[in-house]
């Protein structure tokens, strides 16, 4: 591989005799960076990064001390990902004030909104935490009677022992409520679809963990629960069903999701075999699973299961199992 003089064989365009004043838009590294850039021709450079954005790079040669700038498309992809990584880093420590999401961040209070899907939802997060902090998200999915298109009923029913402010000053996270806008539909199909694609847009435009997505729901919710790990069991870091039921047959599809469930023993609107059926079937294929069942209770036990100071404690010390062969 030839080694460039003066970078002006690949980048004569850029080379200047002086250092140039900071471009608009340019960021400085945090740490001292040193590395070999390739051309997307295989020619290479030794230089230490002096500033950087999405569209070139400022750089000081190692042999010559002369200050090249560098166009994005002319670095190999390899650079152009290690650049736009960093990029990408910045622009999350700055999203909870000035970002894409950045008008729905409210301290201390839900905001109503509607995803680019149309899925209605409700978000709660704080513009004062520090950006450059990564924070758990945590879904709620509500039953079948808050279905709708108002974006008020889904709070029904919500784990607001998690939430509250003083669970918020222990454990800052983000809460997303979504609203399932037909109770025919559930959280199946196009919704589950809208559901995760509005999960994956706010994971990328806020500073959210994303090795610490929590699913949890009740009712309709919880066979919802079941239904999304099922279908994307490397997104999410744990779950907790309530009283809903899933397709046993995938259970080794979710083994490899921490999964703790919960049932009353006397609903008479949901039976309780169908999270008795789905604990069995996760025990049959070694998954990591847990089962609570609730003597005497009925239907109506998110009260009984959220307020439970165990369970947030568990919630929240889940983090993402890499799964082999997937980029995340």
């Amino acid at each position: 591989m030839k080694t460039l003089l003066l970078g002006l064989i690949l980048f004569p365009a850029f080379l200047h005799a002086k250092e140039p004043g900071s471009l608009n838009g340019m960021t400085k590294p945090e740490v001292k960076i040193v590395r070999e850039w390739k051309s997307d021709d295989g020619k290479s450079l030794q230089a230490e990064l002096l500033e950087y954005s999405e569209t070139e790079i400022k750089v000081n040669t190692s042999k010559n001390f002369k200050i090249v700038r560098i166009p994005m498309e002319r670095l190999s992809q390899e650079d152009r990902d290690f650049v736009m990584a960093m990029v990408k880093k910045n622009s999350l420590d700055y999203s909870l004030t000035d970002g894409k999401f950045a008008t729905q961040m409210v301290e201390g209070e839900f905001t109503k909104n509607v995803s680019e899907k149309g899925l209605k939802y409700q978000i709660k997060g704080n513009p004062k935490w520090d950006g450059k902090k990564r924070y758990p998200l945590l879904v709620w999915l509500h039953g079948a009677g808050q279905s709708g298109d108002d974006n008020t009923s889904q709070a029904a029913g919500s784990p607001r022992q998690l939430y509250n402010e003083e669970a918020q000053k222990k454990q800052p996270f983000f809460m997303l409520m979504p609203q399932c806008p037909d109770r025919a539909i559930g959280w199946k199909n196009e919704v589950a679809d809208n559901l995760m694609a509005l999960i994956t847009d706010l994971s990328d435009n806020l500073p959210i963990d994303k090795d610490r997505i929590y699913l949890t729901g009740s009712s309709m919710g919880g066979a919802g629960t079941w239904g999304m790990i099922a279908k994307w069991p490397d997104v999410f870091a744990c779950a907790v069903p309530l009283c809903g039921g899933g397709d046993a047959s995938k259970a080794e599809t979710m083994k490899g999701v921490p999964i703790w469930i919960f049932h009353g023993d006397k609903d008479d609107s949901v039976p309780v075999e169908a999270s008795r059926k789905m604990y069995a079937a996760m025990q049959g294929v070694k998954g990591n699973v847990q089962y609570t069942e609730l003597p005497g209770a009925g239907h109506i036990i998110t009260d009984q299961v959220y307020g439970k100071p165990e369970l947030g404690e568990w919630i929240f010390a889940q983090k993402r199992i890499p799964v082999a062969g997937k980029k995340r």
